[in-house]
């Protein structure tokens, strides 16, 4: 499945793409660190990653909802979008609570967004906000109008993102996060249509 939006293309995970996912896992890495500072991220085998990623495109249909797409760029690979479900504690939904044919959640929770720009070069060109406008369309279309953002109070192109997109602030846990010392926000945004 492929959508194009304005200059990018969102679209499902090709084999091709490991290599970039392993690069950005094991070596460029910065991404990573502006969007979860206090996690350890994991290195990632190269030939175990393309045999769960063979399983994962050969399960995919056009009829099932995606919950994940690639962010591609005058045909360069660049990152991804990914969605979650959060209840309303703001908890995320075990994965046995969705209907995985329709990527449905089985009660009231909504869809959480998220979005990992991997190469630093198309930082802060907008392309975030492209994308995760082009992601919610594409969610509308099944008839979802609620969508919530994770973030903390140091990710300021994800808060910039949030705030372009219209989204409002709904919940702030303050000093949840320790990041070099220095106690940060924990942040969640909700946009409704």
């Amino acid at each position: 499945m492929r959508i194009t939006y304005d200059n990018i293309i969102l679209r499902d995970y090709v084999l091709s793409d490991v290599e970039d996912e392993v690069r950005w896992t094991n070596e460029e890495t910065e991404w990573f660190y502006q969007e979860a500072p206090w996690m350890t991220l994991e290195p990632v085998n190269a030939d175990e990653l393309r045999a769960d990623m063979i399983e994962i495109i050969n399960d995919l249909s056009e009829n099932v909802i995606r919950w994940r797409f690639e962010i591609e760029v005058d045909g360069r690979h660049i990152g991804q979008l990914s969605s979650s479900y959060l209840n309303s504690d703001f908890e995320h939904t075990p994965w046995n609570c969705i209907d995985q044919s329709k990527n449905a959640p089985q009660n009231n929770s909504v869809r959480a967004l998220g979005i990992e720009i991997c190469e630093m070069e198309f930082w802060g060109k907008g392309i975030g906000a492209k994308a995760l406008a082009a992601f919610m369309d594409y969610y509308r279309s099944f008839g979802e109008n609620h969508f919530l953002l994770q973030t903390w109070s140091g990710n300021l192109r994800m808060l910039g993102c949030a705030k372009k997109l219209a989204f409002c602030e709904v919940k702030r846990t303050e000093d949840a996060i320790t990041v070099d010392g220095k106690a940060f926000d924990e942040l969640i945004f909700e946009k409704r249509f």
